[in-house]
Order: structure tokens, then sequence, then C-alpha cells
């Protein structure tokens, strides 16, 4: 008889627990972010009051990788830039790239946010004669404009 009831306790537990080692354990981040795609326009402003307009173009290329080409304006004139890192981790972006303008070699950091058809945060730009930081926000452009 002793043996039959520890065999049902150790069923009972059994069942009781199969439930719970199946469930699926919930995850307390938020949904990810869907990672920027097409073309995205707007400003950046220097702490120092410099100003320019921003595009950033997000594409993913045959090997499935996001990869970005940013241009801005210094003093009116287009600046190209060279991509050196993007990362996109939920809704957190970050790019890194070098550019070249009046002589002066500089990398720049864009780090910021996707909310909606908006990106937008904080940059630091690097240059031979220091350092810059500012703002940016850009918002996604209408296909074909």
């Amino acid at each position: 008889m002793r043996t039959h009831a520890l065999v049902a306790v150790l069923v009972l537990a059994t069942a009781c627990a199969a439930p719970l080692a199946a469930a699926p354990a919930k995850s307390a981040d938020k949904p990810a972010a869907a990672a920027p795609s097409g073309e995205y326009k707007g400003t950046w402003k220097g702490r120092d009051e410099s100003s320019g307009d921003l595009r950033i173009k997000f594409a993913t290329g045959a090997d499935a990788k996001l990869t970005a080409e940013a241009v801005f304006t210094f003093e009116g004139t287009a600046v190209p830039t060279r991509t050196k890192t993007l990362k996109v981790e939920g809704s957190r972006v970050e790019l890194a790239f070098a550019w070249d303008v009046q002589g002066v070699s500089a990398t720049s950091k864009l780090t910021g946010e996707i909310k909606g058809d908006r990106l937008e945060g904080t940059y630091e730009s690097s240059t031979a004669e220091g350092a810059a930081t500012g703002s940016w926000s850009v918002t996604r452009a209408a296909a074909g404009s």
C-alpha cells in the first residue's frame, strides 16, 4: 500500500510539473522595433549653434545585412560620408561614419532611437581640431521624394 501511495504521489507531482516545464518563458522585453528602411530626411544642430540638413538612406544588401548611407550639409555644402559601423538593437540605432570637409578629416557617431517613422538622437564628432556634439532628427521620406 505504501508503494502505491508513493507511486501515486510521484505520478501526481510529475503531472503537475510537466505543464510548468513546457510553458514558454515570458519575456519582459518590449517587442523589437522594425529595422529602419528607406530614406530619412531631417536636420542636425550642434551645441555651438551650427546646423544643417541630414539625409540617411537604409537598405538591405544581398547578404540580408542592413546598410546605411549618410549625407549632411555644412555651411550649405553637401558632405558625403563613409559608413564605418551600423548597429540596430531593438529601437536603438548607432551609426558611425567618416567624412572630410574643408580639408579636415573627421568621424561622427549618431546614437538614437526609432520612433515610428522618425529617428532622433545625439551625435558626437571628432576632428583634429577638437570634438563637437549635438542633436539630430530625421523622418522617413515618402517614396519617390
